[in-house]
């Protein structure tokens, strides 16, 4: 063993420096200093011992004994062999190693065309390793030797100059300094002219950008560079860049088994994954993470996953004293602007799993056009990513990282502004993709203002922006309810605003739950409390819960801002007159429906009136009155053709509902059929699905098993992604399949009812059981 590691060593203690806080001072990368010190890297070069030397700040006689430690393992600078030590436990990347390889291994060459890749990607993805390991792999393509450089882009200490990088490099390769001072072009001309010839590898780990870089390109074709940073290397033309990823499950749990080196993770795999999980999958954290495992012997998987569950701990977790995550993250953030630090630091308010930019831009209170030029400049630091255009989302730690610097660098009151600007603009996009919707009462609530920052956009663009932030709007809404008075207030107006969509979209346990918190902050708003239980009974009703939906309703009659308008409190009637219809109280049920009849007629309001009269039709089929049915169905339909074509798919759908459930399978073919057509002509795709439902029911009731599986089958791509109607949909294709024969094919439809109900914690999970265990 060399003399050289103790020496180093011991110098090293007597500054009370770390060997990540030397190699920081020095420029020696810190696993060089630490195999070193250990006595695994025998061959110090003498630029090593003058780096070491200059960083420790040794007088003439301390630099004497470190050299005169490593001078009998010292090689000659004629052909430097600089790289770092391979990880001991490096392991996957195949892919990437593979490419790297081949493009450096190739012997494909142009004239003064160097073969250069560039590794990219956040703080402690694992670039250098990365880029260590294929350099060892390929060493022997350049057997005029290896040369490494910290560029420090990203770090303690300011980032190497381009002119003290190309002095090092120089000092790598044997020249003598110049006998003057000399620019940076001299410099990297003599730099060039040395490499001019020779096959050498150019290792340049942490550059800060691309100006750093373009110096310290070798113009010799032989030559090869491989750097690493944080950055693109966009400015460098020809350059191969590789971006690296977090790594996969697999290959960071053989990374933690091997770091952990016993096997406490093999053994209890369940919370080795959860260890993976909460570390991101970021290389950094998992050597962190299993080092402590390694070092705490009596500790269990399960205790190192207990303390990293904790996301307000996490990052004091991961962090061993000469690595840390939060300080590899402040890295990055430190090479960002003002304004760039200032947008981060908000990001801390949004919870959601990716952060839409008209969100971003409410939170940062700034234009479109300015917000998406910050965030690109958090994507080029790799503190944010670009997952498809105008959407974003931050690493787990990140987020952790960013949520502690919200708290920590503003104020209540700011945090407060960003949250209730953030609610304006979800109640301007449901207030806006609602306005067609709403009746007299609502319209008289809402202020001319509230649609504003949804701009020009249609119902259809914002029920497909809805389809994405759907659970991150609910999230919202639920936070705003235990928030302050200023985002209570907001509450109800946006689950009111949200309520077509969860109809037309058919997310009913959705509009059950928001409408549910809405009506506990209405408040005294008589508004709010007239059109939120009314909004409550119409989701409950939706969602088949006909017991609340009636008491709901009930409640909705009496609220004083609803007696005041005549037609809102008619539709209320004759849903009432739906609910006890569903209950099988037909008498209450054609009382209700029959006053609210009356008093649409009073007033004008058709629409209503169709509604109820379909309702009565409904009714008088169950009571085994065809004439009244006909009656009532002909002139609801008549009505609704007449002033509401759009909505006739509705009145159609129920009628045939009422003709199927009465025995009357023909009219009720043909009534489905009309609301295909109906709901077509308007593109309400889920009422399409609704009508090949009925059709299909139809035709398992007349035995046309075919096709009523067709039916079924077509219903099912239109609501896959919508829970209630696709378990609905797939309960009732098994039905069609048993009856054909088919128990294994009726059991997987059955099977995945049962997970979607499950899942959603349905109650009618109990019956699709049944099925599968009869």
């Amino acid at each position: 063993m060399s003399d050289f590691g103790p020496v180093l060593r011991k110098f090293r203690k007597a500054a009370g420096w770390s060997q990540e806080r030397l190699s920081a001072e020095s420029g020696v990368s810190a696993e060089a200093i630490k195999a070193l010190e250990a006595g695994r890297h025998r061959h110090p070069r003498w630029l090593t011992l003058k780096l070491l030397g200059e960083g420790l700040a040794l007088t003439e006689a301390q630099r004497a004994e470190l050299v005169a430690a490593g001078s009998r393992t010292m090689v000659r600078a004629g052909t430097p062999r600089e790289l770092p030590d391979d990880a001991v436990d490096f392991n996957g990347r195949s892919e990437q190693v593979a490419e790297l390889q081949q493009m450096f291994t190739s012997g494909e060459t142009r004239p003064g065309v160097v073969a250069t890749a560039a590794i990219v990607g956040m703080g402690g993805i694992g670039k250098t390793a990365l880029a260590v390991h294929v350099a060892h792999r390929v060493a022997d393509q350049y057997p005029d030797g290896q040369l490494y450089l910290n560029l420090r882009g990203f770090g303690p200490g300011e980032p190497l100059t381009v002119l003290e990088a190309l002095g090092r490099l120089s000092d790598s390769l044997g020249l003598q300094p110049p006998e003057g001072p000399e620019d940076v072009h001299e410099a990297a001309a003599r730099y060039r002219s040395a490499l001019a010839g020779r096959r050498v590898l150019v290792m340049l780990d942490d550059a800060a950008d691309a100006a750093q870089v373009a110096a310290l390109l070798p113009g010799a074709s032989t030559c090869a560079v491989l750097i690493t940073s944080r950055r693109a290397m966009t400015g460098l033309p020809g350059v191969a860049h590789l971006l690296l990823d977090v790594l996969p499950d697999a290959e960071a749990l053989r990374m933690l088994a091997m770091i952990v080196g016993d096997d406490r993770t093999v053994t209890d795999p369940v919370s080795a994954l959860s260890i993976v999980r909460l570390c991101g999958s970021l290389p950094l954290a998992l050597h962190i993470a299993g080092g402590r495992l390694a070092d705490q012997p009596t500790w269990t998987a399960a205790d190192l996953n207990v303390r990293l569950t904790d996301s307000r701990r996490r990052l004091d977790e991961l962090s061993d004293g000469n690595r840390d995550v939060r300080a590899s993250i402040e890295f990055s953030l430190a090479a960002g602007d003002t304004a760039t630090v200032d947008a981060f630091e908000l990001l801390g308010l949004h919870h959601g799993e990716e952060l839409d930019l008209r969100v971003a831009a409410a939170l940062l209170d700034l234009p479109i056009a300015e917000t998406e030029e910050r965030l690109e400049h958090l994507v080029d630091l790799h503190l944010l990513e670009s997952v498809a255009p105008r959407r974003y989302r931050l690493h787990d730690l990140i987020r952790d990282y960013v949520q502690e610097t919200t708290d920590r660098r503003t104020d209540a009151a700011s945090r407060e502004a960003a949250r209730v600007r953030v609610l304006r603009l979800y109640l301007a996009m449901a207030w806006r993709s609602s306005e067609h919707f709403q009746n007299r009462l609502a319209t008289d609530w809402g202020a001319s203002d509230w649609s504003a920052a949804a701009g020009r956009l249609s119902m259809d663009e914002i029920f497909a922006w809805f389809d994405i932030e759907i659970d991150e709007i609910a999230a919202a809404v639920r936070r705003a309810a235990d928030g302050s008075p200023a985002e209570q207030a907001l509450v109800a107006k946006i689950v009111l605003g949200l309520v077509p969509y969860f109809g037309i979209r058919r997310r009913h346990s959705d509009g059950v739950a928001l409408a549910t918190i809405a009506l506990a902050t209405a408040g005294a708003d008589p508004f709010a409390a007239a059109l939120t239980p009314h909004s409550l009974a119409q989701q409950y009703g939706a969602a088949g819960l006909y017991e609340q939906a009636v008491d709901y309703m009930t409640v909705a009659l009496q609220a004083p801002k609803l007696i005041e308008y005549a037609e809102q409190q008619a539709w209320g009637e004759v849903c009432l007159g739906e609910f006890l219809m569903e209950l099988g109280r037909l008498d209450e049920a054609a009382a209700a429906a029959r006053s609210g009849v009356a008093r649409a007629i009073r007033v004008g309001a058709e629409r209503t009136e169709a509604a109820g009269r379909l309702i009565l039709g409904t009714i008088a089929g169950r009571q085994g009155l065809p004439d009244v049915q006909d009656q009532e169905f002909g002139r609801a339909v008549e009505v609704v053709r007449q002033i509401a074509p759009q909505a006739a798919h509705y009145i159609l759908l129920h009628v045939g509902i009422s003709y199927r459930d009465s025995g009357q399978l023909l009219e009720a073919a043909a009534y489905f059929e009309m609301c295909r057509t109906a709901a077509l002509a308007v593109g309400y795709d889920h009422a399409v699905a609704e009508a090949l439902e009925g059709l299909g029911q139809v035709e398992l009731a007349r035995g046309n098993l075919s096709a009523a599986e067709q039916h079924l089958r077509d219903a099912l791509e239109i609501v896959q992604g919508t829970w209630q109607p696709e378990a609905r949909i797939r309960e009732l294709l098994g039905q069609v399949l048993a009856a054909a024969g088919r128990q294994a094919d009726a059991r997987v439809e059955w099977t995945r009812t049962l997970d979607l109900l499950v899942r959603h914690g349905s109650p009618q999970a109990d019956g699709v059981r049944g099925l599968l265990n009869g």
